[in-house]
């Protein structure tokens, strides 16, 4: 072959495209174009009435890029303070279940266990082994996601337990803000095995 010449096509090959491509569709408008909603979505308004804590102020804090009306948000006055919330389970789903925490620089550093058990205690906990915290300082003011695990949660009322178990060296406090529970699908089908 010599330089600059183009590979012969083989005999009945066709050309990649000819001429202008056709559409198929049209694309709907951007507002109908919407993510389908995976999460169950509990805004801590609703746990406000029944929450039971240890001295202290709790209240709904407004403002921010907080979810619907706002934060839980529990200024502690006492040295292990403790927050519980009730929220209840219509029916039995396998969904992940998320908190939307908040970090500030007076916020503490929380261990938080769902129905008396520590979500951070794996199932082969043997006694004396470290269980990482929740530390939520931050220099600055931010909503994060917290990932607790995937449950079958059956109907009926469950709670959220917030123990302060210290703060951080650069904390000047140990507040506590929870944005909302959220509980997001899990795709719960067993596939085909590929082999």
């Amino acid at each position: 072959m010599h330089r600059g010449s183009r590979p012969r096509a083989s005999a009945g090959a066709q050309p990649y495209q000819v001429g202008q491509p056709r559409r198929f569709t049209e694309l709907p408008p951007l507002a109908q174009l919407l993510l389908p909603n995976l999460d169950v979505i509990i805004e801590v308004k609703s746990l406000l009435a029944t929450a039971r804590h240890s001295p202290g102020v709790l209240e709904l804090q407004r403002g921010y890029d907080w979810t619907g009306d706002g934060q839980l948000f529990f200024r502690p006055a006492s040295d292990r303070p403790v927050l519980e919330i009730d929220f209840s389970i219509e029916k039995k789903e396998y969904r992940g279940m998320i908190l939307r925490m908040t970090y500030g620089e007076d916020y503490g550093i929380y261990r938080i266990f769902l129905d008396g058990k520590n979500i951070r205690q794996h199932e082969d906990y043997m006694a004396g082994e470290k269980i990482e915290d929740y530390d939520f300082y931050a220099r600055d003011l931010e909503v994060k996601d917290h990932y607790l695990g995937s449950f079958k949660l059956a109907p009926g009322k469950h709670t959220l337990r917030f123990e302060c178990t210290g703060r951080n060296p650069l904390s000047k406090g140990s507040h506590l803000g929870l944005d909302s529970v959220r509980l997001r699908e899990r795709w719960n089908r067993k596939r085909n095995s590929l082999s």
